[in-house]
């Protein structure tokens, strides 16, 4: 089974807009909505919103997917294991995880379909100093760098805020980082937040992963509608 993750719970403080990030309208579509459609590969899909935002999530903005509502501020990580311990999830199955602030496209999904192998992969373009670097390993994995925390990288790899993966393997690491680590606390917490800690998985776990290739980062990233804007008048033409 392929299962689709859109995690939706931040603040989105640096977007100005009186919506979510995911939920901004731009010519007649949510973001949300476009990410749902390019991920519409999956057999189920899950948004993943907070009791802070879930009213902003009524059904016309969740088009297939299942809404799942879940106490945030604990980060990304915390989410993704609020949500996979409900979740019944077998031996093959696949998971792709996004963030509701990007913008993915159908073509990138099943391309990483094409490429999965069993190894969980993360989509990443090459950047001059990225405030997030991730390299191969000789473990058959890859570290993580994040150079706001003062690990001060020239040239890497910039992670899509995408990924694909073994989600039982992500489950398994997740439930048991939980419980060895910071059950007396109620939930699995961790320093940096967002996509950024998400990373993290793959520095503290022996998942294997691998460094997918795209050529530019603004293909996906914005932060602001006008920029948006300009992606969608990219991918339509």
């Amino acid at each position: 089974m392929i299962r689709g993750f859109i995690v939706c719970a931040g603040k989105q403080s640096r977007f100005k807009s009186k919506v979510p990030k995911a939920l901004v309208n731009i010519r007649g579509k949510s973001l949300l909505l476009r990410n749902i459609e390019a991920i519409s590969v999956c057999d189920e899909i899950y948004v993943i919103c907070s009791t802070e935002n879930e009213s902003a999530f009524v059904p016309e903005e969740l088009g297939a997917a299942k809404k799942i509502v879940i106490t945030s501020g604990f980060g990304s990580g915390d989410a993704v294991w609020q949500v996979l311990r409900g979740i019944d999830v077998q031996k093959g199955d696949i998971g792709f995880i996004l963030w509701g602030d990007s913008l993915q496209r159908e073509e990138i999904i099943n391309y990483l379909l094409d490429c999965y192998d069993g190894v969980s992969l993360i989509p990443c373009v090459v950047e001059n100093n990225p405030y997030v670097c991730v390299s191969d390993n000789k473990k058959g994995g890859v570290n993580v760098y994040f150079s706001k925390f003062g690990e001060t990288v020239s040239r890497g790899y910039h992670d899509l805020s995408l990924f694909c993966c073994d989600i039982l393997a992500l489950k398994k690491y997740l439930c048991e980082f939980h419980d060895a680590i910071y059950a007396p606390n109620g939930r699995y917490y961790h320093k940096h937040g967002n996509e950024m800690e998400f990373l993290d998985v793959f520095n503290e776990t022996n998942i294997k992963a691998k460094i997918i290739e795209f050529t530019d980062y603004r293909e996906f990233a914005f932060n602001t509608v006008e920029q948006l804007n300009v992606l969608l008048e990219q991918s339509d033409n």
